[in-house]
C-alpha cells in the first residue's frame, strides 16, 4: 500500500466516523429506552433460523412441513428463515410476518416442491415479506404458487417459479397459476426472476407493479392484466417472454383483458406465441396508458394487438415472424385506439411497418416519413442547400406535385394542382395558365375539392 493511498483511507475512515457522532448522540436520549428495529442479517447464517435445526431433511422425500413450521413459529416481526440447498417437500406454507425474508443456497439449488393442488403461500395484508435465491415447483393441475392479497412491497429475487404446463401436458394444467396479485397488492418486484410453465404465469388484478431483469418461459398466458380495474398497471424492463414453436404451448405472452391504468414495457424481448400482445377488449375496455419502447417482437399470427387503450406509444420496435409463419405486425382497431404514437418501427418482413395499419389520426415518424401530426405554431423549414425544396406535395407514385423552392417561390408541376380560391358565394376556382402565360379561371362549383 503506497503512502498516499494509506492517507486516503485514514481520511475516509475519519469522515465514516465523524459522520456518525450525531447518530450515537441522537440515540442515547433518555426517551429511546425501547429497543431498536434492527433487519436480519441474511448473509450471516447464525442470525437467521435454519430450517435444518428444526428438523426439516430436504431430501426430496420426507414430508418438511411440519419442520418448516416450526422454524416459523413465534416469529412476530422482522426476521429471516434459512432453507440450505436441497428439495424440501410440503403440503402446506406457514403463516409469514411483515418484513420477513425467507432464502436459500440458489434458485437451482434450494427448491420447495408442492403437489397438491390449492395455494401454496398465500399472504395476505404483509408488506415487505421478501424471497430470495430458492425456487418453488407445484405439481397440482389447479395450484397456485403464490397469492398475495392486498400485500405493501413485497419482492422476488432471484426466485424461480414452476409449474407443470407445456405442449405434451396442454390442456391438463391450464389452470395452474404462478403468481396471482389481488386486492390492491402494490410495489411488488420481481428481480432476476424465472416464470416457467405455468397455464398463467402471472396473474395482476391491483395497482402498479415491478418485473426486471426476469424471465416468463413456456406458459400458456405469460401475464394476465384482468379483473376490470381502472388503477392496474405493470411495468417491465429487461424482461424477456419466451416459448417453443407449438401452438399447444404458448397461446400469448401478454393479454390485458380489461380496464386498467398504465402498462409499460421497455427493452422486453418476445418469441413463441401465436399472439404476443393482446391488449384490451373491444366488450371491456382496455388501460388507460400502453408504451413500448425499444423492443423486438415475433409471434406465429399476430406480434401486437391494440384492440382498446388510450395513449397508446410505440417508438423503436422490430416486429419478426416466429419461423414458418408470417404475423400480421399490427393490428389496430380505429374505433377504440383512434389515436396513438409509433416512432420508428420496423419489419423484419419489410422495410417498415405498413402506414396502412394506422388510423388517421395516429402520428407516425418512420425512416425518413412522417404522418399525422397536427402543428399548432409556427412550422419552420430550411434548407442545407439552394437546389433542396424547402417543402414537397407527392401523389401515391412517389411523383412530386408541387413544390416551396429554397428562394420562397410555390410551384406547381400539375395544371389539376395549381391555386384554388373560394369567392365570396362559397363557389371554388382554380387559377389556369394559358400556354401564352395569360391567367384565367375555371369554376370547380361549390364543393371543396380533395
Amino acid at each position: 500500500m503506497t503512502a498516499s493511498s494509506f492517507g486516503r483511507r485514514r481520511l475516509l475512515t475519519g469522515t465514516l466516523v465523524a459522520a456518525t457522532v450525531p447518530l450515537a448522540v441522537a440515540c442515547s436520549r433518555d426517551d429511546a429506552e425501547s429497543v431498536q428495529f434492527q433487519s436480519p442479517n441474511v448473509t450471516d447464517t447464525p442470525a437467521a433460523r435454519n430450517v435444518r435445526d428444526f428438523g426439516a431433511t430436504g431430501d426430496g422425500t420426507t414430508d418438511d412441513t411440519e419442520a418448516i413450521a416450526r422454524a416459523f413459529e413465534g416469529i412476530t416481526q422482522a426476521s429471516a428463515v434459512y432453507l440450505p440447498g436441497g428439495t424440501y417437500r410440503v403440503t402446506a406454507w406457514p403463516a409469514m410476518a411483515d418484513y420477513a425474508t425467507v432464502y436459500g443456497d440458489g434458485a437451482d439449488v434450494t427448491t420447495v416442491l408442492y403437489e397438491q393442488n390449492g395455494t401454496l403461500i398465500d399472504l395476505r395484508g404483509r408488506q415487505r415479506v421478501n424471497f430470495r435465491r430458492m425456487g418453488f415447483f407445484t405439481t397440482g393441475a389447479t395450484s397456485t404458487c403464490f397469492s398475495l392479497s392486498a400485500c405493501f412491497r413485497c419482492s422476488f429475487d432471484s426466485v424461480t417459479i414452476r409449474g407443470n404446463h407445456s405442449s405434451s401436458t396442454f390442456p391438463q394444467y391450464e389452470n395452474q397459476r404462478g403468481v396471482l396479485l389481488t386486492d390492491n397488492t402494490g410495489g411488488t418486484t420481481f428481480t432476476n426472476c424465472d416464470i416457467n410453465n405455468y397455464g398463467i404465469g402471472l396473474t395482476s388484478e391491483c395497482i402498479q407493479n415491478y418485473v426486471t431483469a426476469s424471465k416468463f418461459t413456456s406458459n400458456r398466458v405469460g401475464v394476465l392484466g384482468t379483473g376490470g380495474d381502472f388503477n392496474a398497471g405493470m411495468a417491465f424492463t429487461n424482461v424477456e417472454f419466451v416459448s417453443d414453436n407449438d401452438p399447444d404451448t404458448t397461446d400469448r405472452h401478454v393479454r390485458v383483458d380489461g380496464p386498467a391504468n398504465d402498462w409499460w414495457f421497455t427493452n422486453v424481448w418476445f418469441e413463441g406465441s401465436e399472439v404476443a400482445l393482446s391488449i384490451g377488449t373491444r366488450e371491456t375496455g382496455g388501460p388507460s396508458q400502453f408504451g413500448m419502447v425499444n423492443c423486438k417482437i415475433s409471434a406465429r399470427t399476430t406480434c401486437v394487438e391494440l384492440l382498446y387503450c388510450r395513449q397508446p406509444y410505440l417508438a423503436n420496435i422490430i416486429f419478426d415472424p416466429d419461423p414458418n409463419s408470417r404475423p400480421a405486425e399490427l393490428v389496430i382497431d380505429a374505433e377504440h385506439v383512434p389515436t396513438g404514437t409509433a416512432v420508428n418501427l420496423i419489419s423484419g418482413v419489410n422495410d417498415d411497418v405498413n402506414s396502412a395499419v394506422f388510423p388517421d389520426a395516429w402520428t407516425v415518424i418512420g425512416r425518413g416519413t412522417m404522418s399525422g401530426p397536427t402543428f399548432t405554431s409556427t412550422v419552420v423549414t430550411r434548407t442545407v442547400q439552394d437546389d433542396v425544396d424547402l417543402l414537397q406535395a407527392r401523389d401515391g407514385s412517389d411523383a412530386v406535385t408541387a413544390a416551396v423552392l429554397s428562394d420562397g417561390t410555390w410551384l406547381s408541376d400539375r395544371r389539376e394542382a395549381g391555386v384554388v380560391l373560394k369567392d365570396e358565394s362559397d363557389a371554388y376556382w382554380r387559377l389556369v395558365v394559358g400556354t401564352d402565360g395569360t391567367l384565367s379561371t375555371e369554376s370547380l362549383g361549390t364543393d371543396r375539392p380533395r
